[in-house]
């Protein structure tokens, strides 16, 4: 009778000492399955700044479309008026066209600006759904692409700003010193 219960001491003691080994097996692949969770949360931090920063840069060009609109609308008026004197000078007549050619620039730059904000949102809702599940060479294109856009969009403020200056000098009227060559 002593050998089975030998033999149960030994086999309760075994099991005893196989825990430690079985959680000592276990616990490399729990570390791993952390250590990707917290990679994933890390990952989708990061894609919620992106998708952030994003979301700044397509507010600057709503604000350049809207600049852009709002200058196009103002030139179209301001044509139209010079239209309605039927007294045109050639010095007017120069100053319609340059006011059509601002208002076709302010047109395209408020078109531009639209098509930008089109593509921004379609990065922005890639990057919302896709999220953990990129890999980091997508992660690394898609900040390149927003960076990129994010400098475009102050081109974009820079070149309205331009326009607008030219706008405001084609309304001033021009002595003959100040007139371009060609124009003389």
């Amino acid at each position: 009778m002593r050998r089975p219960r030998m033999m149960a001491l030994y086999v309760a003691l075994g099991m005893f000492g196989a825990a430690p080994v079985l959680m000592t097996a276990q616990e490399p692949m729990r570390q791993q399955q952390m250590q990707q969770q917290m990679q994933q949360q890390q990952q989708m931090l990061r894609m919620q700044e992106q998708i952030h920063q994003l979301n700044q840069t397509m507010q600057r060009m709503a604000g350049v479309q809207e600049r852009a609109h709002v200058m196009e609308h103002h030139l179209a008026q301001s044509m139209e008026r010079m239209r309605e004197r039927t007294d045109l000078a050639d010095q007017n007549t120069l100053q319609l066209r340059n006011q059509e050619r601002m208002r076709n620039m302010a047109q395209a730059m408020s078109e531009g600006a639209q098509e930008m904000q089109r593509a921004m949102e379609q990065l922005r809702n890639m990057a919302g759904e896709t999220g953990a599940v990129m890999d980091r060479d997508m992660e690394r294109d898609m900040v390149r692409l927003r960076e990129h856009w994010q400098d475009m969009a102050g081109e974009y403020e820079q070149g309205l700003q331009i326009m607008e200056r030219l706008r405001d000098r084609i309304h001033q009227p021009q002595t003959l010193e100040e007139a371009p060559l060609g124009e003389r």
